[in-house]
């Protein structure tokens, strides 16, 4: 089963309930409420935002899974359009605090609009799925408020591994402190949206459970494959290794630096802490020359990792899902084990 090919039918559903829930025009500018509100300004930044595109996994695997099982798919698309809502709202804030100045090839919100109204956009981006899943027709009544503190949840415990992640930028993570602060970053919202999934399919509450675990081993290969692209220089950057250059550290990184002689990794280790306080970052030389350190020390074992916690996603998939919805799942591990962007 090919990933691409069981979602593509739902992408343009999808994006109109987007805007739906959002209650924007999809277009630029387009509003229909008060003139004297800043001219349509907050329906302006969301449209941009959302034209900045993305996968929108989060958003098209819920109905992925409902759709192979003839399951209530109009109820999936406004769960799964709500999670990536919410995603999309982290990402407008995350820019700001990353200071990064671009997205998906795009212009960032609060280079184009300010940091101010860019919060605003990013407040509205999180708050508006909560809404939409109260008033929802194609939500079912009993579900409204499962479905809502699910997704609350996860954005808290999202919020909680942003603080971590800002918290230690500067230097070299632990590799258990980095790990704690992907699962907590990435992992929620996609075990929200699986979670959210088996509600919607009326699954046995055993099934929540293998929800969770998944959304912890895709959430966690989801970071290292992310680590990887960086290494390897297919994550739509320029060339390889920006992450160092930004002072940035990652998975393979740190794998490296535990296999890796120790007077290089004392070596390194010292130009790094230079890099990431800003005082010295990596020239040409130094990336070109740290980075093939890293592919060279801990690329083979990044990609072990990652492999390992695909086969941990596709068994938690096979105890949460039955057939053939699970199937989806394998397509999903299928495609993030490939290494092109």
């Amino acid at each position: 089963m090919d990933l691409d090919a069981l979602l593509r039918p739902h992408v343009g559903d999808l994006e109109r309930r987007l805007h739906e829930i959002l209650d924007i025009a999809p277009w630029a500018g387009a509003s229909a409420r008060d003139p004297a509100l800043a001219d349509g300004l907050l329906d302006t930044m969301l449209a941009a935002h959302l034209d900045t595109g993305g996968k929108r996994l989060r958003a098209l695997l819920p109905v992925g899974l409902v759709a192979t099982v003839d399951g209530p798919v109009d109820a999936a698309l406004t769960w799964g359009a709500c999670v990536e809502l919410v995603h999309n709202g982290t990402l407008v804030h995350d820019d700001i605090q990353d200071d990064d100045a671009m997205r998906r090839g795009k212009a960032t919100l609060w280079k184009r609009y300010g940091v101010a109204q860019a919060i605003n956009a990013g407040n509205a981006l999180l708050t508006a799925p909560l809404r939409a899943l109260q008033v929802a027709p194609n939500v079912p009544e009993a579900l409204r408020a499962p479905l809502s503190s699910l997704l609350a949840g996860a954005l808290f415990t999202t919020i909680r591994g942003q603080v971590a992640d800002l918290a230690q930028h500067a230097g070299l993570p632990d590799a258990d402190a980095m790990a704690a602060v992907y699962r907590a970053k990435t992992a929620p919202l996609f075990g929200a949206a699986f979670e959210g999934t088996a509600l919607i399919l009326g699954d046995p509450v055993a099934a929540l459970g293998a929800c969770a675990q998944l959304g912890e081993a895709i959430g966690m290969g989801f970071q290292v494959r992310d680590d990887l692209l960086d290494l390897v220089g297919t994550k739509g950057r320029d060339t390889a290794g920006a992450d160092l250059r930004e002072g940035k550290a990652t998975w393979p990184t740190l794998l490296a630096l535990a296999r890796a002689p120790v007077a290089e990794t004392a070596e390194f280790t010292a130009a790094f802490t230079r890099a990431s306080s800003g005082d010295h970052p990596f020239d040409d030389v130094q990336l070109t020359r740290w980075t093939d350190w890293i592919r060279q020390h801990g690329l083979g074992a990044a990609r072990d990792d990652l492999d390992r916690l695909l086969a941990e996603a596709r068994g938690h998939g096979e105890r949460a899902f039955a057939r053939p919805a699970a199937a989806v799942i394998d397509a999903l591990c299928d495609r993030l084990a490939l290494l092109d962007g």
